[in-house]
């Protein structure tokens, strides 16, 4: 040490036990801080939203479009040179509605989605709402991370026990 200090190394014990914890707590980050896409749509000109995936095989997009207005709503999936135009699986002709798009990966790529509110031709739409964009994966690759936090935690306190029964006790007998 810097001061002429000395301290003794740190124990294999402990290294696992900081790592465990520290994988754990990731993991709950990583899973708490992760929300759908949220966009607002408001008067105006006509709008168009586009946002990128990156998606695996089998993995869904679940868009929700909370709409207010009669402005027509278009949604379309690009990947490579493929188009997908989606048609919501409720479909309801009123002024208040919430249209729920599905879309499955056919394969693993990025994905661009394009949500197109009023005509092509930049007419002024009389629409507002909110669109939501969220994503299910089909394989928990993420949640990976707890079982090797919890396994490193519990080897490093093992590993703590069986080194503190293993110490030499020095003691004075009379």
């Amino acid at each position: 040490m810097a001061g002429g200090g000395n301290t003794e190394a740190m124990k294999v014990s402990d290294v696992f036990i900081l790592v465990g914890i520290s994988m754990l707590a990731a993991g709950f980050i990583m899973h708490a801080w992760v929300s759908p896409v949220e966009y607002e749509i408001e008067d105006g000109e006509s709008e168009i939203i586009e946002k990128s995936f990156l998606l695996m095989k089998n993995d869904k997009l679940d868009i929700i479009i909370d709409h207010e207005g009669s402005n027509p709503i278009y949604v379309t999936v690009y990947s490579g040179g493929d188009s997908y135009q989606l048609i919501p699986q409720n479909m309801q002709f009123s002024t208040d509605l919430e249209l729920q798009y599905d879309f499955t990966a056919e394969e693993s790529g990025n994905y661009m989605v394009n949500i197109r509110v009023g005509s092509n031709n930049g007419d002024n739409i009389n629409s507002s709402g909110q669109i939501i964009i969220d994503v299910q994966r089909s394989l928990m690759l993420d949640f990976i991370v707890y079982p090797i936090g919890a396994i490193m935690l519990a080897f490093g306190l093992y590993k703590r026990k069986q080194d503190q029964s293993a110490e030499v006790m020095d003691a004075e007998l009379n």
